[in-house]
């Protein structure tokens, strides 16, 4: 093998690595409230971005349109997320954090907050700043590689 597909294996075996750690830690703080890391992830949606609509959503989360339908209604009716239609296009529907929500949302990102920093407790002082530059960089690659974030067929 030689050092370039050597590094892009060292580099795959990092990012498995990670995202497995990461998927984790996401885990373990939204089933310890009840709600599937997915969920979790349409409340941190939905915090960035009120009024989302269902589509937006979908998008952002590279989910289709009925797996986005059946999360929000679960989330509906444990009273975590509200879902408006809109007054001229009832087909068109917004979402909204419920108070209940709000501070679940609050509760997991509290969590992931203390962990990550803990995760940056063990890195070098003088690497921090680098690394959270290097993370950005990479997740911009990421999202311009024509293999990322395609919607499900």
């Amino acid at each position: 093998m030689n050092k370039t597909n050597q590094s892009i294996e060292e580099m795959l075996n990092l990012i498995v690595v990670i995202s497995r750690q990461f998927g984790v830690l996401q885990k373990e703080s939204s089933q310890c409230c009840g709600i599937t890391t997915i969920q979790s992830h349409i409340l941190y949606e939905i915090k960035c971005a009120p009024k989302l609509s269902l589509n937006d959503l979908a998008e952002k989360l590279n989910l289709d349109n009925s797996t986005i339908s059946r999360h929000i209604h679960d989330l509906v009716k444990k009273d975590l997320v509200l879902r408006q239609s809109d007054s001229k296009d009832r087909r068109f529907v917004t979402l909204d954090l419920t108070e209940q929500g709000a501070a679940l949302e609050k509760e997991i990102s509290n969590m992931m907050f203390a962990w990550i920093l803990d995760i940056l407790s063990y890195l070098p002082k003088d690497k921090k700043e680098s690394t959270f530059s290097e993370l950005k960089l990479l997740s911009e690659a990421i999202n311009k590689s024509k293999y990322c974030c395609q919607p499900p067929i």
